[in-house]
This record gives structure tokens, sequence and C-alpha cells, in this order.
């Protein structure tokens, strides 16, 4: 597989870190709504939807809570045989879509690049880069597969995961799912630095900025399309309760000895 020009659908915080790290490499043409075309950065140009699906290789990355809409406005402009990937950070939905609308026409493969630009800034050593091919991938899938697994580890250093997006999703909804929310709600908290902080609370304080880093509609798609969140969430009610139960049962005692 030979790719020259990459086609970016989504110009957001991610689309724009995926960009800049391919653009060393690729020509990298990018597709965003309302953003004007001509020359961003070296080797990154705005372009038409359209034009975008004209390159080697398209990644999608936009929200998840447009994902179909988008997916669906793609489908009759996108060449024959154009491969297709997403970079959402639910799995099982995302496919369910690529397969529905591209993949009669084009070679599809669910990512979920495991960091942000927060957590890339320094680039993507040693950061996860998750793969979720298709059991019955074909021929075309599994050379993107291996085009894009050697591509991630000899350029940028990444650890390239391969999985399936049941597996995926069962595994996020407890170490991504689970701390975007428990970093949201230590934000609305509103817990602040403090001289005397315990490493354990400035673990937290990382948790919470990385959360609000994100937007609130990534949030809500990550739980709303991930299907093992609503038994996350049921969990972690029960244990909050059930660790309330416990300690109302030695209430303050707030009383010195004189």
């Amino acid at each position: 597989m030979t790719i020259h020009t990459i086609g970016i659908i989504g110009y957001g915080r991610f689309g724009k870190l995926l960009a800049a790290s391919l653009s060393p490499d690729f020509q990298v043409r990018v597709f965003e709504p309302e953003l004007p075309h001509g020359t961003l950065a070296t080797s990154i140009d705005a372009v038409s939807m359209a034009a975008a699906l004209q390159s080697d290789c398209v990644f999608i990355c936009v929200p998840i809570i447009q994902f179909d809409t988008v997916v669906q406005a793609i489908a009759p402009l996108l060449p024959a045989g154009t491969p297709v990937l997403d970079v959402c950070s639910v799995k099982i939905y995302p496919t369910q879509v690529l397969r529905k609308y591209l993949r009669s026409k084009a070679p599809i493969l669910p990512t979920h690049p495991m960091f942000g630009p927060v957590s890339a800034k320094e680039g993507w050593t040693n950061l996860p880069f998750v793969l979720c091919p298709e059991d019955d991938a074909t021929a075309d899938e599994i050379s993107l597969v291996e085009f894009w697994s050697s591509y991630i580890t000899s350029k940028h250093q990444a650890r390239v995961i391969t999985m399936s997006s049941d597996e995926h999703d069962r595994i996020t909804a407890y170490n991504l799912c689970l701390t975007q929310l428990l970093g949201r709600v230590l934000g609305n908290i509103g817990i602040q630095p403090s001289p005397i902080d315990a490493q354990s609370f400035k673990h937290l304080l990382s948790m919470k900025e990385m959360s609000y880093s994100d937007s609130m509609d990534l949030l809500i798609g990550m739980h709303r399309y991930n299907p093992y969140s609503t038994e996350m969430r049921g969990r972690l009610h029960k244990e909050l309760e059930q660790i309330e139960s416990i300690l109302s049962e030695y209430p303050n005692d707030n009383t010195l000895s004189r």
C-alpha cells in the first residue's frame, strides 16, 4: 500500500493534532465547514470535502454525535477503494456506521489514538494507539492495518494495540469513560492545588485538568455511545452509596477532650 496524501474530515482539537503529526510525511488536506480554503501550514491545506476525499487515505475526526451524519454525507463523494479510518473514543458504534455506509465501496479501519493534544504535546512516544480491524477483514483492510501499524511504531514510536471493537469499549468504559466522568465531577466540586497536596491529590488534579481540556460533548458522546458505560456508572453509584452507608454509621465527632 502506498499513501502520499491524507484527507482529514474535521479540524477540531484532535484533527489539528493529527494533521500536524502527519504533515512531515504526507500532504494533508483538511476539511472543516466554514474554514477558508488555503494553506494552513507546511503540507497542510484547507480544502472542500470533495477535495479531501480525493486523498489516498481519509481520517474522520468529527465528534461522535455528528459521526453518522458526516459518514452519510461522505458516502456518495468517496472514490471507490479509498481507505477510511475513524478516531472516535468509542468503537462499536462507529464501526457499525462505517460498515453500513462505506464498507461496500472502501476498506475501513476503526482506530482510537488513546491520547489528545495535552498528553501528546511532546509527541506520541510510548502512547497507545488502538486499531480495531474487523474479524472478516478484507485483504485491503489487512494491508491498511499493516501500513498504519508500521508507520505509527516506526515514525512516532507509539504502541500499536490491536483488539476488537467490543473489547475496546468494555475496557474504555472504565479506563476512559470513568476517568473523564470523575475528572469532570472533581472540577465541578472545585478542587484546587494547595501547598500541602499529597501526591495522590496531585493525580486527581491532573485528572480534572485532562477532563476539562476536552469538551462536554466528548464526555456525553463517550457515555451515550459506549454500551458498557451505563453498567460502569451503576457500579460506581452503588459503591459510593455503600461507602456512604458505612461512614454514616460513624458520625463526625468534633468534641475535644480537655
